[in-house]
This record gives C-alpha cells, sequence and structure tokens, in this order.
C-alpha cells in the first residue's frame, strides 16, 4: 500500500539520461487515483507524451491518463477524442474505483473518427464513470482533446435486445446505429453491440440481406425462425466481410409465410457506428400475404398503393370490422398529423388504426375506426403521431364487402391539430361541488384499513381563488407532452372535455378518468426504503423547448404529497423526482429514465398509491400555496404553458430487501457504486473475528 500511495501522489517521474539526473513532469492524472473529475466539456486538451502506463490492463496498455466523468443527464453520454494528434484508445468504467475489474468495462474503441476514438454510452445523472485515454501502442502518444456530451435522452436503439426485435420488411438503406448498442444474444456470430430484427418472407425465393454503405466493419447473422435466443442449428449464415468490402451481405432461400431473425452487430466490441440495411426478395408476393395480423406488412408514408382483398378471410379481434381484411404495420416518419386513406377504392371499405403492432390489439389500444369519408363509401382516418412509433393499419369492407382498393398514408409533420388544455385526475376534496370530500384510498371488505380523504391539488379553479391551484397546461400551442397522446379539458371537475367525461367526478367521489394517462408503463417496481428508477415516454412537437419533469409518489398514503418518509439509511421525500431537467430534445417521441429516488412503504398502509408526473416548461419551486395541506404537486397560479400532468392509481412491486442484501447506498451519494461496496467490505471486516 505505501508504494502505491507514494506512485499515485507523486506528480513526476525520475529517469536517469546520459548519467544526468533529470526530472520529466507527467500529467496530474498519470495514475487512476489521481483521475481529474470533469463534467461536459468541448475539446479538453490533454497530453500524454510524459506519462506511463497505469492500471488494469483491460483495454489499454500504452502511456494513459485518467478522467472521473460525472453524468449531467440521464441518457446518451458520448466521449470523443476527434481532434487528437496521435492514434488513440478510449476505455470507459463502471465507477471511478481505482483499479477497475474486467466487468467494469462498459464501452471501449481504438478508432472512429479515423485513428481517433469515440464511444457513446447511456448514463445515470449522477453516477460517476471512469475515463481511461491511452494510445494504440506504447509509442503512441502525445497532446490531444476530449469533448464530453450528455443530451439527455435514451441512447439505446429501440431494438437493442432480441426480444425488442424490429418488423421489418423490403427495405433499402434503412438506417442504423449501434454506438451506444449492447451485446445481447447466444454468440453464435458475433459478440459485439448488436441489434435484431424480425422479417417475414412474403413469398418463396432468395432474401438478400445487405449491409453495404455501413461506415464500419460490419457483422451479419441471419436465423431461422424468431425465437431468442436461437440455437446454433437455427443460423441459416453468419458473414462479416462481403466482396472486397467490410460490409456484409448474406442471401438465403425465404419461405413465404415463413420469419426470419436478423442480427446486426461488428467485427469486434470495438467496431459500432452507424449504417443501412437493404432487404430485396426475388419473390412475388402471393395473394393474401398480408392476410394475418401477424404477417402484417411493414409500411410507411405511401400513395395509392394498390391492396386487394378479393382472397382474403378474416382474422382479428372484431373491434372495427369482421369482414375480409389485410393488416400493414405503419413506421411514422414524423411527429404530426397523419392520414389514412382508402380513397379511390372500388368497393365500400372499412379501416381501422391501432396503437403498435402487437396481435391482436385490444379496445384500449384502438385509435380510430371509419366506415364512410368525404361523402363516399370509402375509409379514412387522421390521428396525432409520434415520429418512430409504430401503428397498425386494419383494411377491410363494410359487412362482408371485399375488392381491389389503394392505399395512402401520409404524415404532415406539423403540430398535432388543436389546443390541448389539461389537468390532472387525482382526487381533490378542494373542488366545485362545495369542498365535497373525495376518498383517495377506499376501505374494503379485504382489509381492515379505512378510507383515506384526497388532498390532491387537482381541481384549478374551486371558487376560492385560494389554492393549491391543480396544475393546468395550456398548451397553446401543443409543443410537448407525456406519452403519445394527450386529451383536453377546461376544468379537472366540470366544463368540455374532450373524454365525454370530466376528468374527476367530485360529486361522487369518482377520480381517474383521464383517457390520455400512458407515459409509464404499469407496475412500478418500488422497493420499501430502496433506490430505484423508471422510465416514462414524452413526445416533442418543438424541437430543443427545455422541459422539467417532477414526480410525487404518496409513500405514507395520506392522501397527499407533502410528506417525507424516514428510512434506515436515508429519506424518501413524496416528492421523489426533483425538476428533471430535459434539453435539446429533438422533435419526435423519447423514452427517458428518471434519475435514482428512494421509495417507501410505511406499515398498515393501504397498498394501492397515488402518484403525478408533471411535464412543463419550468421548474417546480414550491407550488401555488406552500405549506398548506396538499400543495405538492400543484400547479402556478398563472399556469403552466406547456406540456402534461398524469396521474396514476397502482399497485406498487415491493420486492423483498432480501432479494438483493447489497443493494443499498451506504454512503448517501444517490447511487450504488464502489464506494459502497468498500463500505459493506468494511462492515464485514468489522463483524468478523
Amino acid at each position: 500500500m505505501e508504494k502505491l500511495r507514494s506512485k499515485s501522489m507523486s506528480a513526476c517521474v525520475l529517469i536517469l539520461l546520459l548519467g544526468t539526473a533529470q526530472i520529466v513532469y507527467g500529467p496530474p492524472n498519470n495514475y487512476c487515483p489521481d483521475a481529474i473529475a470533469v463534467g461536459d466539456v468541448t475539446d479538453l486538451a490533454f497530453n500524454t507524451a510524459a506519462a506511463s502506463f497505469d492500471g488494469p490492463g483491460h483495454y489499454i496498455t500504452s502511456p494513459n491518463i485518467w478522467y472521473c466523468y460525472t453524468a449531467t443527464c440521464t441518457g446518451g453520454a458520448t466521449i470523443s477524442l476527434a481532434g487528437s494528434s496521435f492514434d488513440t484508445k478510449l476505455a470507459v468504467y463502471d465507477g471511478c474505483a481505482c483499479y477497475p475489474e474486467a466487468d467494469d468495462l462498459i464501452k471501449s474503441n481504438d478508432d472512429f473518427h479515423g485513428q481517433q476514438s469515440q464511444v457513446t454510452l447511456q448514463v445515470t445523472a449522477g453516477r460517476q464513470y471512469l475515463i481511461e485515454i491511452g494510445g494504440y501502442n506504447a509509442s503512441a502518444k502525445g497532446p490531444g482533446v476530449m469533448t464530453i456530451s450528455c443530451n439527455g435522452q435514451s441512447c439505446q436503439p429501440a431494438n437493442d435486445g432480441c426480444a425488442k426485435a424490429e418488423v421489418i420488411g423490403n427495405v433499402v438503406d434503412q438506417p442504423f446505429d449501434t454506438a451506444c448498442a449492447t451485446f445481447d444474444g447466444p454468440g453464435h456470430c458475433m459478440s459485439s453491440p448488436n441489434i435484431w430484427y424480425r422479417y417475414a418472407a412474403a413469398g418463396s425465393g432468395q432474401v438478400t440481406v445487405s449491409l453495404a454503405g455501413s461506415e464500419f466493419d460490419t457483422k451479419l447473422a441471419v436465423y431461422a425462425g424468431i425465437g431468442c435466443y436461437p440455437q446454433l442449428s437455427a443460423m441459416i449464415e453468419c458473414n462479416d466481410d462481403f466482396g472486397n468490402s467490410l460490409s456484409s451481405q448474406i442471401t438465403f432461400q425465404g419461405t413465404g409465410g415463413e420469419e426470419y431473425l436478423i442480427e446486426v452487430g461488428g467485427y469486434n466490441a470495438d467496431e459500432l457506428g452507424t449504417g443501412v440495411i437493404t432487404i430485396s426478395s426475388q419473390a412475388k408476393p402471393p395473394v393474401g400475404s398480408k392476410d394475418d395480423c401477424e404477417f402484417a406488412q411493414p409500411i410507411g408514408d405511401v400513395d395509392n398503393v394498390p391492396f386487394d382483398t378479393t382472397d382474403s378471410t378474416f382474422d382479428g379481434p372484431g373491434l372495427c370490422l369482421m369482414s375480409p381484411n389485410l393488416w400493414y404495420c405503419y413506421t411514422a416518419p414524423c411527429t404530426g398529423d397523419v392520414t389514412v386513406s382508402l380513397l379511390g377504392s372500388s368497393f365500400d371499405t372499412m379501416l381501422a388504426v391501432y396503437k403498435g403492432c402487437e396481435c391482436y390489439p385490444t379496445q384500449d389500444d384502438t385509435i380510430g375506426c371509419n366506415d364512410d369519408a368525404s361523402g363516399s363509401y370509402q375509409s379514412e382516418i387522421t390521428f396525432a403521431a409520434s415520429a418512430g412509433k409504430q401503428y397498425l393499419i386494419e383494411v377491410g369492407g363494410y359487412g362482408s364487402a371485399a375488392g381491389h382498393g389503394v392505399l395512402s398514408i401520409n404524415c404532415e409533420g406539423t403540430t398535432v391539430s388543436g389546443d390541448k388544455p389539461d389537468l390532472g385526475d387525482s382526487p381533490d376534496s378542494t373542488n366545485n361541488s362545495g369542498n365535497k370530500r373525495m376518498t383517495a384510498y377506499p376501505s374494503s371488505s379485504s382489509s381492515p384499513l379505512p378510507s383515506v380523504p384526497g388532498h390532491f391539488p387537482t381541481v384549478y379553479d374551486d371558487g376560492s381563488g385560494l389554492g393549491p391551484f391543480g396544475p393546468f397546461h395550456l398548451n397553446e400551442p401543443l409543443v410537448a407532452y407525456l406519452g403519445e397522446q394527450i386529451t383536453a379539458e377546461s376544468e379537472a371537475d366540470k366544463g368540455p372535455d374532450e373524454d365525454g367525461i370530466n376528468n374527476i367526478n367530485s360529486n361522487q367521489s369518482s377520480p381517474n378518468h383521464d383517457g390520455g394517462d400512458d407515459s409509464i408503463d404499469l407496475p412500478l417496481s418500488l422497493p420499501n426504503c430502496g433506490l430505484t428508477s423508471f422510465d416514462y415516454e414524452v413526445t416533442v412537437i418543438e424541437p430543443g423547448t427545455n422541459l422539467w419533469v417532477n414526480v410525487w409518489f404518496d409513500f405514507n398514503r395520506d392522501g397527499d404529497w407533502d410528506d417525507v418518509v424516514d428510512c434506515p439509511d436515508g429519506t424518501a421525500p413524496e416528492w421523489a423526482v426533483q425538476n428533471q431537467f430535459l434539453f435539446n430534445l429533438p422533435a419526435g417521441f423519447h423514452k427517458i429514465a428518471t434519475p435514482g429516488f428512494r421509495s417507501a412503504h410505511p406499515e398498515d398502509v393501504h397498498d394501492m398509491i397515488r402518484m403525478r408526473i408533471t411535464l412543463a416548461e419550468q421548474p417546480w419551486t414550491g407550488g401555488s400555496n406552500p405549506g398548506e395541506l396538499g400543495n405538492a404537486g400543484s400547479g402556478p397560479q398563472d399556469k403552466y404553458q406547456i406540456g402534461e400532468t398524469e396521474d396514476y392509481y397502482l399497485l406498487p412491486e415491493v420486492p423483498a430487501s432480501s432479494d438483493c442484501p447489497l443493494c443499498e447506498d451506504v454512503d448517501g451519494n444517490g447511487v450504488i457504486d464502489m464506494q459502497d461496496l468498500v463500505a459493506h467490505v468494511n462492515k464485514w471486516l468489522a463483524i468478523c473475528p
């Protein structure tokens, strides 16, 4: 330990040159324990000319230097050495403990910008990451620059895991990016960061999958079937380099109606980046190839694409039509109003659009159903779409009608039509029914616990003018909102409401009626007195808008979000996510992770829990009536200009503490990292003889 200490604290190296002692000063961060703390930086200068090698040698064995990066956001962080003067190498580890284990290595790269290195990885705000910079070999060293940027949105591809394989058809130069992908799979062909596609052959014949035009050294595999994870016997072919290029290509004999799994990655863990995939088939689609929902044809914006339901059969949930039908899976190329039209068809059509491309859709998935439009017997639906999201389109006829038709789909890429004022739907006992008590947690025959009144700030104007005021989002115009949809209302418990029912019926103590609450996938995992996080979804209309997200949980189930619950290892504020800042989000649909927070479930409380998530153009700075009961989660008296509030009444998943006894933030810095492991080891040494 003494040798290590003297090494890490010294800023110079003593060498003997021509018999004369000279002192050569190395970089201050030559040694891992002396890693320099950094945040987001632009062209931060460094020089490894006088550095020596120090470290575990998991990836770099040349003269190296170290930085400890604290993530400024939750999302994708890019670390780039572009502009450096030598052949660099770069590695990033989880946590800043020295020296990192091999399992701590998250991403590494040799050449990205020519001979300079770059990595992109998913990071969590406040969490630390160790950066190691060196050269390709012992002689590669010198001056360089480092740029780190965090963009606040998830960087992982939607099809990063085999189970999330993207449905794809015949395409030409469809772009992809593996820069932030992780490895997932059986490893039969590759062990590099990879993404997955699910391809259905329209007919029997040769199918060619090509990555020609990609910007890195690719690998490609095709498997029979779509089961994850495929056995070696299911692999049809694995290819690295095709022809005289570093791009991959596979041609195989496809069978009509059969599905195939396509795996795309790089030659090794260093090879990642942007590319394009092209899939072509020599087979002509047989009649009715789109007849089953399971084989819905991938489609984008099209103009008068012919179809024929004459020989089709009916399959589906029967929510809109029960005639012979065809199915398409539409991926929206923009955020805005999409029009799906069958105008110009030769028979009496019917048309339905659903959220997602899973078969079979439910009533909750239904976006629209139409029989006759524009004074004709043909159908048309216009709906608000989010860029990159998928929508299932069902085409059929009225009654048993079938025949020839044309399908047109157009995304206008404009702001979603109409203003969308929005409020929450939690129970509020300061309401327009004479402050009639609303129940937050009702008593039941299965629970001995009494009912709990609701004091959640939901109604904006109860007539008193005193507040707390419910969060009212004007959205004039609509700029950004939570999830995929937002429904308009003029007040929480009275007046016009797009859903056809007010968000809360205060007279009958009936809350939870806002149909636009769709940004969170339930259930949520909320460990008792443990750290957790969850994902939520945001749709952005106007890119680059500054947004703040806040989340409240009624951990003690007392009917408000005003409290802080004590836990053995710290406190659990009911204001769980405090002013998460989202910036520079491009237009489209985004899945975002919250920062870590502590959740709590005291004994003898109701099982269900009330939750609120608010997206707005300003941070929450104390609400409209600080100190008053039910103030937490309130909005400003002059209203939010943009955004949405969604309230949830949910049954959380509460894992037992024994499920992960070491998952404890011992040092209270908000993340579980190597420092907590060290603290656990010290505890263990203290109690062991």
